[in-house]
């Protein structure tokens, strides 16, 4: 499948997927969560789908603690995935690694949000997918 076959395929609809990244960014929140991959207080990762359509989408939300003004930096990416790619995401054959988000559709277009420290946010179109760095959650030894 060529790049531009899979951008169609993948486009959604009018709903989910709109050409404006501010509309998109607002549509995104009638989207239906599918599947919780990653669920930490700065790292957030789920398919969410269009209930309209049923396009699938990759979503993830990475913070990073602002200890000196408490305005903590927020990164939203959202991204169509196959149907293949959703399964493949939600069962793992191994434990779901960050590199292995950020591999996935390298050119295929992405919706993204920032909300960086002392700025306002924006919407914006991307393509490919990176996930940027975050905070871990700490989880104490037993």
């Amino acid at each position: 499948m060529t790049d531009d076959e899979e951008a169609t395929k993948l486009a959604g609809c009018a709903s989910c997927w709109p050409e404006s990244p501010d509309e998109a960014w607002m549509a995104r929140a009638s989207l239906s969560q599918k599947a919780e991959l990653i669920d930490e207080s700065h790292f957030h990762v789920m398919i969410l789908a269009c209930i309209k359509c049923g396009q699938r989408f990759l979503s993830v939300f990475t913070e990073t603690i602002d200890w000196t003004d408490g305005d903590d930096p927020q990164h939203w990416a959202l991204m169509p995935v196959t149907d293949e790619e959703s399964r493949e995401l939600i069962e793992p054959k191994a434990p779901l690694e960050e590199a292995h988000l950020s591999a996935l559709g390298q050119r295929r277009r992405s919706l993204r949000h920032d909300h960086p420290k002392g700025a306002a946010s924006r919407s914006y179109w991307s393509r490919g997918f990176t996930v940027r760095y975050h905070d871990r959650a700490v989880i104490p030894a037993g």
